[in-house]
């Protein structure tokens, strides 16, 4: 039964190894205390229940935290760091004549205001809002 529990150990490791969650770690620690049973000849339905309640015990108490403390943070990237950023207005927005161009990020982008009646000047900063297809919506 010791092989069994070590062929476990090595499941789990590999399992754990392939995938990018938290998936089988848990059931490592348990496999390990069942080897050390086997290999003290505990009967082997004793192992198999330490096994699977020292495993479910596991996931139950620490999953949670553990994925809280793994949980990764958006991080905007491409067009959607856009938002919120500050361009500058390198030809004058007015939505009527569908016009209007800014520069951000080093980038020149069509822009169109948020206010369809609001002329903006050249010259002027002006806050990225939204995308909407090419075009910044800026206000």
């Amino acid at each position: 039964m010791q092989y069994f529990w070590i062929a476990v150990l090595a499941i789990a490791l590999l399992m754990e190894a392939l995938t990018t969650d938290l998936v089988a770690i848990w059931f490592f620690p348990a496999a390990l205390v069942c080897m050390i049973l086997a290999f003290l000849s505990v009967p082997v339905p004793l192992q198999l229940l330490v096994f699977v309640l020292l495993g479910l015990a596991l996931v139950f108490a620490t999953r949670p935290l553990c994925k809280k403390l793994t949980k990764s943070k958006n991080t905007k990237t491409n067009v959607d760091a856009l938002i919120g950023a500050t361009a500058l207005v390198t030809q004058e927005i007015c939505n009527i004549k569908e016009t209007g161009e800014v520069k951000v990020n080093g980038l020149r982008w069509s822009a169109r205001a948020v206010d369809p009646a609001r002329v903006i000047a050249a010259g002027e900063e002006v806050e990225v809002l939204e995308i909407r297809g090419v075009k910044l919506i800026v206000k």
